[in-house]
């Protein structure tokens, strides 16, 4: 799978990059066998090969999400199209830095603050096996502020939104607990005792799904 080359003459791609310069970005090492997965599998293999969600950025219909590795200190740079990993390549050290663009609360970003209520689809990965179901919606858009209320068949779930991916998790019945979060292409991740669950987080994006749902 060809690799991309991020240098300062890609304009609007190389202002998300913090202003880039240019370098080779190589393969990251035991990471290729991921190329093709889906972003929510991606996500919890990454996650079990110790590596940690650092921030994330969108470049037409690319999204650039960076991970570092907790036990090398190594930082990758994953490109996903159209909900699956495209390339996962290494990145230098600078690149994982958490500026404060991405810790601080998504103030203006469009529909940052509005309140949503739509169905949608949502569901789990249990030992690499994704469960979809039809979900309800209601409260605020990825980031927040506020919280997001997620009705699944069988339980709710309520992401209190925090700084930067962070999010205060509720399940019904019990205490808040610190998670983190992830989106990418319209669907947002989140873990809990080893499980990624995910609901698709655009509401256009969810509408399309649950026309589409086969039970």
């Amino acid at each position: 799978m060809p690799y991309r080359i991020i240098a300062p003459a890609l304009g609007a791609l190389t202002a998300l990059f913090i202003a880039t310069p240019a370098y080779a970005q190589d393969p990251a090492p035991d990471l290729q066998d991921l190329v093709g997965a889906r972003g929510s599998s991606g996500e919890m293999a990454l996650q079990e090969r110790g590596y940690t969600f650092v921030k994330g950025e969108k470049s037409g219909s690319d999204s650039y999400t960076r991970y570092r590795q907790e036990r090398s200190g190594q930082c990758i740079i994953v490109r996903t199209a159209e909900g699956r990993y495209q390339s996962l390549v290494t990145a230098p050290d600078f690149d994982c830095q958490n500026d404060a663009s991405a810790t601080e609360e998504p103030k203006n970003e469009p529909g940052a603050h509005e309140k949503q209520h739509f169905a949608t689809v949502c569901g789990a990965i249990v030992d690499g096996k994704p469960y979809r179901y039809k979900c309800k919606v209601n409260g605020a858009a990825p980031g927040g502020p506020g919280k997001t209320v997620l009705h699944y068949p069988d339980q709710k779930i309520t992401l209190h939104w925090r700084h930067g991916n962070r999010i205060g998790l509720e399940f019904e019945g019990m205490k808040v607990m610190p998670a983190t979060f992830n989106t990418v292409e319209g669907e947002t991740q989140f873990m809990f005792e080893g499980k990624t669950y995910f609901y698709v987080s655009d509401p256009g994006m969810a509408a399309m799904e649950v026309k589409h749902f086969r039970e």
